[in-house]
């Protein structure tokens, strides 16, 4: 496993951090991982890196005020090979391959010890002065952690710190891989901040795991190995294993190894390390604390992407119950930019802005359906699906979401989006009906999404917004529960004819939504019904008296005229739509 190990030539400050390929982070006095607090030649942000999975690519900031030395000569951007290092103000930065040896069974220690955490901390410590301060010093830099890894890495240097016999120290992690179950190092350090640790008993880290109580062994010295039965593991006399649970129910275990002193007046093995046990369980239970804090704060700042502020505040029951996916009576909207990928293409030397302008936009959308207490359902690249009647038991304010709607069309077209001049720069659909919504995920990843015919059928009126040249869309039921209720006046919506939309297999009666009395409104209803009953001819002439800048003005007649102006034998009345 790659890592990167930074430590100050100076003083004792280090780091090490394992690498992901192409995850690009930033070194830096002040950046928000990893931070090279201690040198003050470092900029706040100095250079970019990424491990592309063979060599780790570094590119300096074209303001970082001081060079960044690579092989004893000043580069802007380079690479570097593992075993290689470079050097900026102070501070040293090794590239090395780093990947711990399994636990592996052995023979029984001689001394096993199992101690339940709440008897530690009942205890005292043997040696009160220092390990207060210490412990102050702990929580202070342990609680200015601005993520997970940075978290781990004070964790582990602060048990090193506090235990002077300590020589390694890892955090595992329980894996499930197939039909086995097992824990894995994570993250590891060593008293000389380079090494990796060689060794883990897999007998200690099952005892203490199982039992769910800290768990120390003891083997003989080295000097009394040789005529003992017991076998040392990795050249460690001595070695505890401490459960924990870390972000949301993830198992884990902090693993501590080293050479004891050797025992004095009549003091038993568990005495001499009385104070390193108490040490390693308060800042354990500490890692662990914060490690959940963290984990929620960022579930919650997942959540509140995709709720209205506040709505999760007010949760009494579970939350992972209350956001559970259930069926539901879903208003779903659907809603997507116009010309994305073609304007992304034709504006290639300048992306970047145009990917601003977009976001910008998206945020809009977003922002609307939020204010409208909607959901955010899900990001599909240009467009966002919002939907209402979830997480509440039932869909409480229907208006919502054609409130939203109106304001996200409006903000694009302005608010004559019925009849302006220039196409729509997005489709907005409206489908209400049954379906499944709830959050989905892993422990860490949260999504929060609906699905069924709904959504689906939500997705395929959108589609119909570019053809008919009308930007917001809605299905018949969405118009009857609008209706129905009071603050909806009725005439608010138009027909536009019944559809059977491409891969449906029932037929839709679709409408649009007018936000002001036009004059050839009645026109465009009885031309339409004219439509559907086959008498084509009235219904062309009818259509003569509406506006130009109606888009399903032109989509009837163009449809009319593909028949040439025929009503065909078989007509029913539903126009057939074969593309998306």
């Amino acid at each position: 496993m790659p890592e990167l190990l930074a430590r100050d030539t100076l003083s004792s400050h280090r780091w090490r951090r394992r690498l992901v390929p192409n995850q690009p982070f930033v070194v830096g006095r002040s950046t928000k991982t990893f931070p090279v607090y201690w040198d003050k030649q470092v900029s706040s942000k100095h250079a970019h890196l990424i491990w592309n999975g063979t060599r780790l690519e570094i590119s300096k900031f074209d303001d970082a005020v001081n060079p960044i030395f690579f092989d004893s000569r000043p580069c802007d951007t380079f690479h570097i090979d593992p075993g290689q290092h470079f050097v900026i103000g102070h501070t040293e930065f090794l590239l090395r391959e780093s990947t711990p040896t399994m636990p592996m069974p052995h023979r029984s220690p001689q001394t096993e010890v199992t101690i339940r955490p709440e008897e530690i901390r009942r205890t005292s410590f043997r040696q009160t002065p220092g390990r207060i301060e210490m412990l102050t010093e702990m929580v202070s830099k342990m609680t200015a952690s601005t993520d997970h890894e940075q978290l781990i890495t004070i964790t582990l240097q602060q048990l090193l710190c506090g235990i002077p016999h300590a020589t390694d120290v890892l955090l595992l992690e329980k894996k499930h891989d197939g039909e086995s179950s097992d824990f894995y190092p994570v993250a590891w350090d060593s008293r000389d901040g380079e090494s990796t640790p060689s060794g883990t008993s897999h007998t200690l880290i099952e005892n203490a795991t199982n039992s769910q109580m800290c768990v120390l062994h003891v083997w003989p010295h080295e000097t009394e190995s040789a005529k003992s039965e017991f076998t040392m593991i990795a050249g460690h006399d001595w070695a505890m294993c401490i459960p924990i649970q870390i972000k949301l129910q993830q198992q884990a275990a902090i693993y501590i190894s080293g050479q004891r002193a050797r025992l004095e007046e009549n003091l038993t093995e568990v005495e001499l390390l009385q104070d390193d046990i108490k040490f390693a369980e308060l800042v354990g239970s500490t890692f662990a604390n914060l490690s959940r804090n963290m984990a929620l704060e960022r579930r919650q700042s997942q959540l509140n992407q995709f709720f209205t502020p506040g709505l999760l505040d007010h949760v009494s029951t579970d939350l992972e119950t209350f956001l559970a996916p259930r069926e539901a009576d879903l208003m779903v909207l659907f809603c997507d930019l116009r010309g994305f990928s073609s304007a992304a293409e034709e504006h290639f030397d300048r992306l970047i802005p145009y990917l601003q302008q977009t976001s910008e936009t998206l945020s809009e959308i977003t922002s609307a359906i939020l204010a409208e207490r909607g959901v955010i359902g899900d990001f599909h690249g240009d467009a966002v699906m919002g939907f209402w009647g979830w997480p509440a038991a039932a869909l409480e304010n229907p208006l919502g979401c054609i409130q939203a709607a109106t304001q996200i069309a409006e903000a694009l077209a302005g608010p004559d989006f019925l009849t302006t001049e220039l196409p729509p720069k997005a489709g907005i659909g409206i489908a209400s009906g049954r379906g499944v919504a709830g959050m989905i995920g892993s422990r860490d990843q949260v999504k929060v999404t609906a699905f069924g015919p709904t959504v689906n059928l939500a997705s395929r009126i959108e589609g119909l917004t570019k053809p008919l040249g009308v930007p917001l869309l809605l299905d018949e039921h969405s118009v009857n529960q609008l209706n129905q209720h009071p603050g909806m006046s009725a005439n608010k919506f138009l027909r536009l004819g019944w559809f059977r939309l491409a891969g449906l297999k029932q037929k839709t009666q679709i409408f649009t939504f007018v936000a002001e009395e036009l004059p050839w409104l009645e026109s465009f209803s009885d031309a339409l019904e004219s439509f559907d009953q086959g008498r084509w001819t009235e219904a062309i002439e009818m259509l003569q008296v509406v506006s130009d800048h109606f888009g399903p003005k032109h989509f009837l007649l163009s449809h009319m005229a593909k028949h040439q102006n025929r009503c065909p034998a078989d007509w029913k009345g539903t126009i057939e739509r074969h593309t998306k």
